[in-house]
């Protein structure tokens, strides 16, 4: 869909989504512990509000409910910028490293605890590290109950998720939304992806997108804005490319992509898409 400005020019859309976490949370061992790194949050998410603030977008913030008890004053920035507050999980675990319900309970503690620090609706999920997979490939099922309308934890490619799942938004048969981030062939397009291919390639497969009104969200984490930050403490070798490949100059480069977008939040999508599906009386081929 092409939305109308208020001047009668057409401008395209694409979901901003930001995984606030700080540059050294890992799903490693050891790099849970918070007083071990340097804390280096604040500037981060001061370099995204800008960036957000100079494209003119809003976006949703999938949010650690422990760095919120550490940062309060940071989601509550957020939140009045006019950005939309979800869950990013309890703690930066892999949701499939825990118990079923240790993750239900986790959710739930860190839905209320954002809900009641934003003073908004938390409506989506993302889990750390796309680890709605392997043993927890199924959880997305108890999303609803828990009070979440959205998901944003499938990737579909290799290592992180499966490449045969959907690339698009897609309802799952009990009315959970599912949006997928973005893919070419077999490489994201977000992180290490999206900071190391060519900034003219990537600005056109992103407008394609939007325009498109494709939905699927593009991923930004605000610690690769910081170009000050420390290097990683030893870790292995694709982890260590992962973090740091493309990093100088991203949000220059960013500026360039996104120019021209409407970055619109993830539940502003699933709003108007719900709205859609309402006019025309059905919904899209359901997932299991």
């Amino acid at each position: 869909m092409r939305l109308e400005t208020g001047d009668g020019r057409l401008e395209a859309r694409l979901p901003l989504s930001i995984d606030w976490e700080d540059w050294y949370q890992l799903c490693l061992p050891g790099f849970e512990r918070h007083e071990a790194f340097e804390d280096r949050l604040a500037r981060a998410t001061d370099l995204t509000l800008e960036l957000c603030s100079d494209l003119g977008g809003k976006a949703t913030w999938f949010c650690l409910a422990d760095q919120a008890k550490r940062h309060p004053g940071l989601v509550k920035r957020i939140s009045d910028a006019g950005h939309a507050i979800s869950v990013h999980g309890l703690t930066h675990v892999r949701a499939f490293e825990l118990p079923r319900g240790t993750w239900r309970q986790n959710l739930t503690e860190a839905r209320a605890y954002l809900q009641d620090l934003s003073g908004q609706p938390v409506l989506g999920y993302r889990a750390a590290e796309w680890s709605l997979r392997g043993a927890a490939e199924t959880w997305w099922e108890d999303l609803p109950e828990l009070g979440f309308t959205f998901d944003a934890s499938r990737a579909p490619l290799k290592v992180l998720g499966d490449p045969a799942w959907p690339h698009r938004p897609h309802r799952f048969s009990n009315g959970l939304w599912e949006l997928p981030p973005p893919v070419f062939g077999p490489m994201p397009l977000w992180g290490w992806g999206l900071r190391s291919l060519p900034v003219n390639f990537t600005r056109t497969l992103m407008h394609r997108l939007a325009e498109a009104d494709a939905g699927t969200p593009l991923v930004l984490h605000p610690w690769e804005l910081d170009e000050g930050q420390p290097p990683l403490p030893e870790v292995p070798w694709g982890h260590a490319f992962v973090h740091k490949a493309g990093l100088g100059g991203y949000g220059s480069r960013l500026r360039r992509i996104l120019r021209g977008l409407e970055l619109v939040p993830l539940e502003a999508w699933v709003k108007d898409a719900e709205a859609r599906h309402r006019y025309s009386g059905g919904l899209e081929p359901t997932a299991p």
